[in-house]
């Protein structure tokens, strides 16, 4: 048979007749078809796409290519949640890369996650703790506890417990906190019963019986005072402390009103003369005794005798000092207020103590007398020292600046006494030296306020002074300088102020100079030098993510948009190295967010929702993101029902915002919803009028609704409003539309 088979194939190839058949013989047409009868669901295409980055990241992860396989999990997750596990791929990794604000935004997905096993549940908890994310982190301890039989925990559920009691505390939900507590109490009398070690127990109490101090607070709210006393106890035989034991019983049994036992309490910490508990003992003095005597300025001049007592006894005890400070201001007492302030600001200098010699100051002045000249000085030097911390009086509330302000007697004289010290050395008699600082920043802070008061004459007589009298540190004065007049819409100027800070040697190469005057340039069109500065800017930015942004954001606004487009991509690849500096990632996210427009303008769609894909990656819930590709993708009639979720997710976040609204009724329009669609963009239109994209949508949904009219008078308007460069081609397609209406 076999050789049969080889003398047939032989014949066939040698023979002519066949041969001859075989070359007139014509192929039947056989109609294309695709290899599907019908393409796939969208549901099964997302499927089919998530199960392929999940198998790609895999192989990253396996190539130790972690930030690569991170972002391809986090797609897949977006696409069908099914595919990837939040808590046991998307989380550890994010942590591992210590990408934490997004292992806690993943979290917040992830806690109703019933298939997440227990630890998953207990990390997502923590991460959620340590950004802040309390009710989260309530809901996902929660969970675990109501597990039952749940072999996977690797600790006592009383542990848990305890960290739930924790958690509300932090969360002020002191109910729940007790709750947790009681349960952490029974455990803690019942070891063996719920499986506590001595490690454990060690654990839960903690070196400093943390514990015990947030389980005081919380019975202490929830007005259990019996339990409050009992973990107070607990506390001081964990960590021994006679004075904070003596305070806290005295709090306690204030919170119980018993204000005499408090009191008494409260004496023994002031004999054992602890700082231990900062202003909290002065304070609750101060609450005992508005209790105890019915007159309150009585009760606040008992006290005010016991803290300067107590202060004889303490003399540098800088926080009894600015409780009785701050005391007496309240008293109408600025005189003793200003004692004290003089003495402590100048050894232990805080914000408040600032804040409380200016409201002492500016008391002792009356509208038949002046501030004294003397005192007029001391304010002015106050003003310095607060500049001198942070390069504004911003800190100082508008209040006080307004207070200031609208003295214009007191604005004048203390104009004429800083110019007389920076000048001439010259100071008032009589004038107490505690609050003296530089000459520059007493004459810089008066340039500050007379920049507030729109008198830029005096201000700038004063930031001349600033410079002048400490010319090495010029740089700060003159960035203030400009800053100013940018605030105050005043660009030529600023540009004038910054162009001559680059011409002093002790600033030319001062890199935030280049950075702060490109934007005036570019207010005042001078394009050239706002790239030139802007590159100088980036150039030597030293890893400083608003330095480097600074340059691609001059070319994007210049119109230079090819250029843009690659120093922004040039942009990220640097702060993708940054993923722990909180302003590189949002930096990085917003030039994510302006390339996909850049994408878009120069006809590449596809890059475009990548970049916009890359900010969901990071952060799915990021709402204009979502906005941008949901309506990219309707525009392309691609991914329609996602396209609506996103959209819709976006209008239910804002409401009020017509983009997003117009975003929501293209998706629906697109899916053939044209009443909803309708509805939506109606809804548009009253929120943004002169919007001619909204208009075309209009138009076309209600030509497929049947009404001509209407169509044609949208589409009449969207011409009115797409007048700009930008907007060429929409306008030639509604031309079209027109036309054939």
């Amino acid at each position: 048979m076999r050789s049969f088979t080889l003398f047939l194939f032989a014949w066939i190839a040698t023979s002519p007749l066949l041969a001859d058949e075989v070359t007139d013989f014509t192929p039947p047409t056989i109609n294309d078809e695709p290899l599907l009868s019908k393409p796939l669901a969208e549901s099964h295409a997302d499927r089919l796409h998530a199960s392929t980055l999940f198998g790609q990241g895999r192989l990253h992860a396996r190539r130790q290519q972690f930030v690569k396989a991170l972002q391809l999990y986090q797609r897949a997750w977006r696409y069908d949640r099914s595919v990837v596990s939040i808590s046991n791929e998307l989380i550890p990794l994010a942590m591992g890369l210590k990408r934490n604000q997004e292992a806690s935004q993943y979290a917040k997905l992830a806690i109703n996650d019933t298939s997440a096993n227990s630890e998953s549940l207990m990390r997502m908890a923590v991460v959620l703790t340590r950004n802040g994310d309390y009710p989260e982190a309530i809901q996902a301890y929660q969970a675990v506890l109501n597990r039952q039989n749940d072999d996977t925990l690797s600790v006592p559920k009383a542990l848990i417990t305890a960290e739930l009691g924790r958690t509300a505390f932090l969360a002020k939900d002191f109910e729940l906190a007790a709750k947790a507590f009681d349960e952490t109490t029974q455990a803690l009398n019942q070891p063996e019963q719920a499986g506590l070690t001595g490690v454990h127990l060690a654990r839960l109490k903690g070196s400093t019986g943390s514990v015990f101090l947030a389980m005081n607070e919380v019975y202490k709210a929830t007005k259990q005072f019996t339990k409050a006393r009992e973990a107070i106890e607990q506390s001081q035989q964990t960590a021994p402390n006679p004075a904070m034991y003596a305070l806290r019983v005295a709090s306690l049994y204030y919170a119980e009103n018993k204000d005499s036992e408090a009191l008494s309490e409260l004496q023994r910490y002031l004999d054992l003369k602890s700082a231990e508990g900062k202003s909290d003992p002065y304070r609750l003095l101060i609450a005992i005794n508005r209790n105890l005597v019915e007159d309150r300025l009585r009760a606040d001049q008992k006290s005010i005798e016991q803290l300067t007592q107590a202060l004889q006894q303490q003399p540098s005890n800088h926080y009894l000092g600015y409780t009785l400070a701050d005391l007496a201001n309240h008293a109408s007492q600025p005189e003793l207020a200003l004692l004290h302030f003089r003495k402590f600001i100048p050894i232990q200098p805080v914000l408040s103590g600032y804040q409380g010699a200016i409201d002492a100051l500016l008391a002792l002045q009356t509208a038949d007398a002046p501030l004294a000249d003397n005192l007029t000085m001391e304010l002015c030097w106050v003003l310095g020292l607060v500049y001198s911390r942070s390069r504004s009086l911003q800190s100082l509330e508008d209040d006080r600046i307004d207070r200031i302000l609208s003295n214009k007697a007191l604005l004048i004289n203390m104009a004429r006494l800083v110019q007389n010290y920076a000048d001439k050395d010259l100071t008032p008699d009589d004038v107490k030296v505690n609050f003296k600082t530089f000459k520059s920043h007493t004459a810089a802070a008066m340039a500050f306020l007379f920049s507030q008061a729109n008198d830029w004459e005096n201000a700038t007589t004063f930031w001349n002074l600033a410079i002048e009298q400490a010319p090495r540190q010029s740089a700060q004065f003159y960035e203030t300088w400009g800053i100013q007049n940018l605030l105050n819409e005043r660009s030529k100027e600023a540009i004038a102020v910054f162009e001559r800070a680059l011409a002093d040697d002790n600033v030319r190469n001062k890199t935030s100079i280049h950075f702060l005057i490109a934007g005036p340039y570019l207010l005042e069109d001078k394009n050239e030098k706002a790239v030139t500065s802007a590159k100088l800017a980036s150039d030597n930015a030293n890893n400083n993510p608003r330095l480097l942004s600074r340059y691609p954001w001059v070319l994007y606004h210049t119109g230079q948009l090819a250029e843009a487009k690659t120093a922004y991509t040039s942009l990220i690849s640097k702060l993708e190295t940054m993923t722990s500096n909180p302003a590189a990632t949002e930096i990085s996210r917003e030039a994510k967010l302006t390339l996909s427009n850049l994408c878009l303008a120069s006809g590449d769609p596809l890059q475009a929702i990548e970049w916009l894909e890359q900010v969901l990656d990071r952060n799915p819930q990021d709402i204009s993101a979502l906005n941008d590709l949901g309506y990219l993708w309707a525009d392309r009639n691609e991914h329609l029902l996602r396209a609506e979720q996103m959209t819709r997710t976006a209008v239910m976040a804002e409401p009020d915002n017509s983009a997003y609204r117009d975003s929501l009724g293209w998706a629906c329009y697109r899916l053939g919803k044209f009443e909803e669609a309708r509805s939506e963009l109606e809804k548009a239109r009253e929120l943004n009028e002169t919007d001619g994209v909204i208009y075309d949508h209009l138009g076309d949904t209600y030509f497929k609704l049947g009404d001509k009219q209407k169509a044609r008078k949208m589409w009449q308007r969207a011409l009115e409003y797409m007048k700009a460069p930008r907007h060429q081609q929409q306008r030639e397609e509604v031309e079209k539309k027109l036309s054939a209406i």
